[in-house]
């Protein structure tokens, strides 16, 4: 996988969209979303560039990590075979060793904001989120053959498994405890030897004007902040300053 992945045409079976392990969603019009504090915004502006944590930064330990059921199958197949013990020691630590090398960027799915989203990623109330939608998103790093994209699937780790034929298999599903994320998540992977020289993530070039529809304005953050925000766009990013707008969270209720 270290090596150069070639770019298919779209409609091929080897195509990068028709990877098994990434799900695509049934809609590629539907919104996507990424919710940011200031800082990490203005990086996102000044850098024009998506940041990749590796999995192992990750606050979710269980990251990359497999289903009670599935190590249970699994040790039931290598049971009786030679050097079965060997076998099941060596993909135990492959997997492991994948979490410092394997590199996510992560999205919210859904035709409308998330409060919960905001609340995670926001907790300062001084934050935005760019609203783009499936299709410009897998447009926007379609020139890069290394970057795979799809929906998390969220399973229950204690009874269920899904085939593990590949590591992204496992990069690709979460916990139920998960599930109000609704992720679509951007997937990286270096190869084994990726992880000492990027210990932390990567980023890679991101046609920000190209693929971001609105920049929407913490619903919670106080009145003076839309100026701020502004203010930076029309520094780094001019072109996008007519697609601002406070979160739509803070209209007025009516009675």
């Amino acid at each position: 996988m270290s090596e150069e992945r070639k770019k298919w045409p779209r409609d091929h079976p080897q195509h990068k969209l028709n990877h098994p392990s990434f799900r695509q969603p049934v809609d590629p019009s539907t919104k996507v979303w990424r919710y940011f504090d200031l800082p990490k915004f203005v990086w996102l502006l000044e850098h024009k560039e998506l940041f990749f944590p590796s999995l192992n930064m990750l606050a979710d330990p269980h990251e990359g990590a497999n289903t009670k059921r599935y190590i249970e199958l699994m040790n039931h197949f290598y049971a009786n075979q030679e050097h079965g013990e060997k076998l099941l020691a060596q993909i135990r630590e492959y997997s492991k060793d994948a979490r410092k090398t394997m590199h996510v960027n992560c999205w919210n799915i859904g035709e409308s904001e998330s409060e919960a989203m905001w609340r995670l990623y926001c907790p300062d109330s001084q934050g935005v989120a760019i609203q783009s939608t499936c299709e410009k998103l897998v447009a926007s790093v379609d020139d890069d053959p290394q970057v795979f994209i799809g929906c998390v699937i969220y399973l229950d780790y204690e009874t269920e498994a899904i085939s593990q034929g590949s590591l992204f298999d496992a990069v690709m599903q979460k916990r139920l405890s998960f599930s109000h994320e609704q992720e679509v998540r951007l997937v990286r992977w270096l190869g084994q030897d990726g992880a000492e020289s990027n210990p932390n993530g990567i980023s890679i070039k991101w046609p920000v004007a190209q693929t971001v529809e609105h920049i929407y304005v913490d619903p919670y953050a106080p009145e003076y902040f839309d100026d701020v925000v502004r203010s930076i766009v029309r520094r780094f990013e001019p072109e996008l300053e007519n697609r601002i707008c406070w979160s739509q969270m803070r209209a007025v209720p009516l009675y």
